[in-house]
């Protein structure tokens, strides 16, 4: 079988969004595209090319879908001839059950050894009177004929989900109206110089046989009226052809003028002609059944549907893998983007930086100058108006021999030590001198004085009646430098 039975259930998925349909059985390569509409599978695209012609690989992109449900995206047409048709009739019984018993009849039914053929079933469209069984067709083709067809499909980069003969569609339209069928049916199809012939039985209602007849040209329509007096005698012997048979043959009017005189002579009474469907129309009916199962109406080999999936797998996989990959490259892209700006600006932000911190160290440098510049200047100031007050307020009696300038250790200014000589008469004239120098200031108001302290003179007696004296003056430098 085409298919293997499942334990599950099998929920019918919905409708492709696309649906492509390929026919390579009439020596050309036809192929049909069609998207879905909102009621119907409506047709987008047709070519008729050359049985070697590769189908254009836009038209054949496979849903993401396809990785967890698998669905008939791509049909294919096998020759109708090529496949044996065989319809049981059996209890209904669950969707599970339905694979199971139609094996259990294979080897009944089958015409090919089952280790070299491939198969599969699809049930009827409900046309019975009774409500106690179903009706399956169960087709049969050669192993070698199926593969050696799905490999010529796949050289053209066309992998089919669903290989099945064409007229097993319009089998499944029968009847036209909404009335029971009651009848036979004759699909020819003409193969120069051979014409085949696919015969539906249906007896009120009930499809009871598929046959295949092949005939070795036109002319020779007397092989098709005495197969078909077989299939009638067979029919009314087995009990599933009951009364009169109704003959309806599908042919155009150009095709069926050449079968007519024949075959009403044959049956004693009119055939009735039915204008086939047009190729396209024929696909149109094989897109909107794509919503099947994929496991009923399939000849394709289980081990290819297998392959295919995988395929199908590892393409979504490929594709997530390159995305990734993608996303990756540019993530990269954008992150080395970002860090050669960002490592710019910081590059600007650290020069930035070393700049400030070296005019940083300038404006340091430069606020020392100035501190120094400015001490000097009051340095210069301190010693004019030191030397101002001790000549402005010195006495002629007292002799200044020297004027010593030191640091003071303990930070409260600095020391201004002045030494000289006076007589011991005039001992009251340099006391007079120190207060005069403790009352000195540097600003008009004499709010700000020049010393912060002046010490009483000391005095040591020397021989000739004079006295070696100094004072200590404590400087206030701040003050004296405003």
């Amino acid at each position: 079988m085409a298919t293997e039975p499942t334990s599950k259930p099998l929920k019918p998925p919905a409708l492709p969004d696309t649906c492509n349909v390929i026919d390579c059985s009439t020596g050309r390569q036809q192929f049909w595209r069609f998207a879905k509409g909102k009621r119907r599978m409506k047709l987008v695209d047709v070519r008729d090319t050359l049985m070697d012609q590769p189908v254009p690989a836009k038209h054949l992109d496979r849903d993401t879908s396809q990785m967890w449900r698998p669905h008939c995206q791509n049909d294919a047409w096998l020759p109708a001839e090529q496949v044996f048709f065989r319809v049981l009739q059996l209890p209904l019984c669950n969707e599970v059950e339905l694979p199971g018993m139609v094996e259990l009849q294979l080897d009944k039914i089958s015409p090919l050894p089952l280790a070299q053929a491939v198969w599969t079933f699809e049930r009827v469209p409900v046309h019975r009177p009774d409500q106690e069984q179903q009706t399956v067709v169960v087709m049969v083709a050669e192993r070698s004929v199926v593969e050696r067809y799905a490999g010529e499909l796949e050289q053209v980069g066309y992998r089919p989900d669903r290989l099945e003969p064409a007229v097993l569609h319009q089998v499944m339209a029968t009847p036209q109206g909404g009335e029971l069928p009651d009848g036979a049916w004759i699909y020819p199809r003409f193969v120069d110089p051979q014409v085949h012939c696919t015969v539906a039985w249906w007896d009120e209602g009930v499809l009871q046989n598929i046959t295949q007849l092949s005939l070795s040209s036109r002319e020779h329509l007397n092989e098709l009226t005495s197969d078909l007096t077989a299939t009638t005698w067979a029919g009314e012997l087995e009990g599933w052809l009951t009364g009169e048979t109704d003959w309806h043959l599908v042919a155009s009017n150009e095709d069926a003028e050449e079968w007519l005189s024949v075959l009403n002579d044959w049956a004693g009474k009119g055939v009735q002609v039915e204008e086939p469907p047009d190729p396209n129309a024929l696909a149109a009916a094989a897109a909107a059944r794509a919503e099947r199962p994929i496991t009923q109406g399939n000849l394709l080999p289980i081990d290819r549907q297998a392959r295919y999936h995988r395929d199908d797998v590892d393409r979504v996989w490929g594709n997530v893998l390159i995305w990734t990959g993608m996303l990756y490259v540019v993530f990269l892209s954008v992150y080395f983007v970002m860090k050669t700006r960002v490592a710019g600006e910081e590059q600007a932000a650290f020069s930035e930086n070393q700049k400030a911190i070296k005019l940083k160290k300038e404006l340091k440098g430069l606020g020392v100058q100035r501190r120094l510049l400015e001490e000097q200047r009051e340095l210069r100031w301190t010693a004019l108006n030191v030397f101002k007050s001790v000549a402005e307020h010195i006495p002629e009696e007292v002799t200044l021999d020297s004027l010593v300038f030191s640091e003071s250790r303990n930070n409260q200014g600095n020391n201004i030590t002045l030494r000289g000589r006076v007589s011991q008469e005039d001992s009251q004239k340099l006391q007079d001198y120190s207060e005069a120098l403790a009352k000195v200031a540097v600003d008009e108001q004499g709010a700000q004085p020049l010393f912060s302290q002046v010490q009483p003179p000391n005095m040591d007696a020397r021989a000739g009646g004079y006295l070696d004296w100094y004072i200590i003056c404590l400087l206030r430098r701040e003050e004296a430098g405003k």
